[in-house]
């Protein structure tokens, strides 16, 4: 019987995918986790062997939170179940790390197929899943800002746009009327929720994902 782990910040599904594999032979749901710190210590601390891994959740991204679990606990398998199926997540999932990719429309036969795959050391992506990653090698597919990883508040759009405008902390607050101690902060969130390590890749996000389109 092969141990697993939910996380999603929804409890309904977390609760439906117990109730679906209620005394299934093959599949233990062991372990739950609503957001990402209880995800990455549930699975340091538990015997889990396979992670059903949402990518939007309240305090870290799916992306962040596969990096975290593989550094320390690489033979651990994750599956990303998601609503996304646009290339970019696929693609930005899958440098992760990520063993599998699965749609939240997903039938219970291919969630226990693909766990089967992944438990005997292969890649599983489900048809959806591929046919959205070929067409996106061909035209851009970007996620809207709306269904992007982390919610972004609006000063944070605010200050990403002018951060992707060249202005430097003093000029950002003096433009929103705000401390420069607060830029910093909301700049500090940025990096979390977006996953980048300097300007750089907070520029890079913000075109990848679409960011600055939503009004």
């Amino acid at each position: 019987m092969v141990k697993v782990m939910i996380v999603d910040d929804h409890q309904v599904l977390i609760d439906g995918m117990k109730a679906l594999f209620e005394q299934h032979p093959y599949v233990n749901i062991c372990a739950e986790a609503l957001n990402g710190e209880t995800a990455i210590r549930n699975a340091e601390n538990e015997d889990i062997e396979v992670i059903l891994l949402d990518i939007n959740l309240p305090d870290k991204s799916g992306f962040e939170i596969c990096e975290i679990i593989k550094k320390t606990k690489p033979d651990l398998k994750i599956i990303a179940l998601t609503m996304h199926k646009e290339a970019g997540y696929i693609t930005k999932m899958s440098k992760t790390g990520v063993d599998g990719y699965l749609l939240k429309n997903t039938s219970k036969d291919e969630i226990i197929e693909a766990i089967e795959k992944v438990m005997a050391g292969e890649k599983y992506f489900s048809k959806e899943v591929t046919d959205s990653l070929i067409a996106g090698m061909h035209k851009s597919r970007k996620p809207k800002s709306s269904d992007f990883i982390q919610k972004l508040t609006r000063r944070e759009k605010e200050i990403l746009k002018l951060i992707v405008e060249e202005n430097t902390t003093d000029e950002i607050a003096k433009l929103l009327f705000i401390g420069n101690t607060t830029v910093i902060s909301h700049r500090k969130s940025l990096l979390r929720k977006l996953n980048a390590k300097n300007t750089a890749g907070l520029v890079r996000a913000a075109f990848e994902f679409g960011l600055l389109e939503e009004s």
